[in-house]
Order: C-alpha cells, then sequence, then structure tokens
C-alpha cells in the first residue's frame, strides 16, 4: 500500500467512527446489536452536550477518542449529521497547540501521526482536511520517514487523492508545501531491522512526543 493510500485510510477512519446520532439515547441502548467484529469507539471529555433536532454532538475539554489503534486528541470534537444522512465532524484547538491524530500499525511497525490547528471531515464531498500548521508523518521503529505537510493538507476519499496547500499558516517556516518520502528499500530495510529487535525481545522503539 502507499504512503498516501496509507494516510488517506488512516485519516478518514478518525472521522467516520459514529454518526452524530449514535450518541443519543436510542442509539446508546441498542449498542449491543451492531457489528461486534468493529472495534468499540469511545470518547472521554469533561462536557458532551447532545442536540437531537440538529443531531449534533459536541465532545469539550480534553478529549480524548479512541477507536481500536485509532486515537484523536482535541479541545473540542464536533459531530453532525444533515437531513440526508451526510456526516460531518471538526475537531480542534487553542491557539496555543494542534489537534492529534495516531494510528498504530503494529504488523509492520508503523506508526501514523498528524497534526493541525483543526480537523474536518465533509461527508457529502468525501473530504478530509488538516488545517493551519499540517503534517502527517509516519514513523518505522520508531524513526520518522514520510511526511507532507504545509498550511492545508486535503485528501479526497472519492479519487484517493491528495493536496497540500502552502499558506503564511503552513508548518514550514517559508510557507511552502514539503514532502520527504524514502526509498522502498530503505523502507523495507528499516521493517526488517525493527522485525530482529523484536524477535531478540528488545523494547521497539516509539516516535517521540508531538510538538504543540
Amino acid at each position: 500500500m502507499s504512503t498516501l493510500r496509507l494516510l488517506g485510510t488512516f485519516l478518514l477512519a478518525i472521522l467516520l467512527t459514529q454518526p452524530a446520532t449514535a450518541w443519543s439515547q436510542n442509539a446508546l441502548l441498542s449498542a449491543s446489536s451492531q457489528d461486534k467484529e468493529e472495534p468499540a469507539t469511545q470518547i472521554l471529555s469533561n462536557e458532551l452536550t447532545y442536540d437531537e433536532k440538529t443531531k449534533t454532538s459536541v465532545f469539550s475539554g480534553e478529549v480524548i477518542m479512541t477507536r481500536g489503534l485509532l486515537k484523536l486528541l482535541a479541545d473540542e470534537l464536533r459531530l453532525t449529521e444533515d437531513a440526508e444522512g451526510y456526516q460531518y465532524g471538526t475537531a480542534s484547538m487553542d491557539e496555543r497547540k494542534r489537534v492529534y491524530i495516531r494510528q498504530d500499525r503494529p504488523e509492520s511497525f508503523e506508526v501514523l501521526e498528524g497534526i493541525g490547528e483543526r480537523a474536518e471531515y465533509d461527508g457529502r464531498a468525501e473530504t478530509f482536511d488538516l488545517i493551519g500548521k499540517a503534517r502527517l508523518t509516519r514513523f518505522i521503529c520508531g524513526k520518522p520517514f514520510d511526511s507532507i505537510s504545509g498550511e492545508r493538507v486535503r485528501y479526497y476519499q472519492k479519487t484517493d487523492r491528495y493536496q497540500a496547500f502552502s499558506g503564511p499558516n503552513s508548518d514550514n517556516p517559508d510557507g511552502r508545501v514539503r514532502s520527504i518520502a524514502q526509498p522502498r528499500a530503505k523502507v523495507d530495510a528499516a521493517i526488517e531491522a525493527c522485525r530482529k529487535l523484536q524477535a531478540s525481545g528488545a523494547d521497539i522503539p516509539t516516535p517521540p512526543a508531538p510538538k504543540p
């Protein structure tokens, strides 16, 4: 699987976890009827407000969302659904920090991380955006390999296509888009080295804590 496709799958899984109506009382009561093969979604927050009329759920205050090996950290997570059933999501942080999303892929010793001042999902357009000092990074055995960064990074689900935009609020000092992709041979060598490390019983290195 290519790096872009891998990152796209990761991003879309974050906000396509549950429709906003899943947090209504009726949906919670019927949760046991859902497919047991699907990982459970847990959202921790200091406050939850659900509006049945607008089908909007707002989680606020130290939000931690997990679903299997996926994790999202934000100050606020807003999930909505329109009359036609399209879903929308927005995760945001205060001005001093960035939304953090992460997926572990232990079978290939990979960790995928994304950060941005805001993350948005548009179900009608089938797009996912990281906005404001946006960066996506793939780590292998704890070391960074591939990355893409800019003011905004957008993924189009319908066409499996990426766009990265430059701007004054880019993650790069010059405001431009930056993309780094390592040769496949280097990636394969890193995975094999990590596999040998695991076989020896040593601890697998983990990525450093992200910068705010």
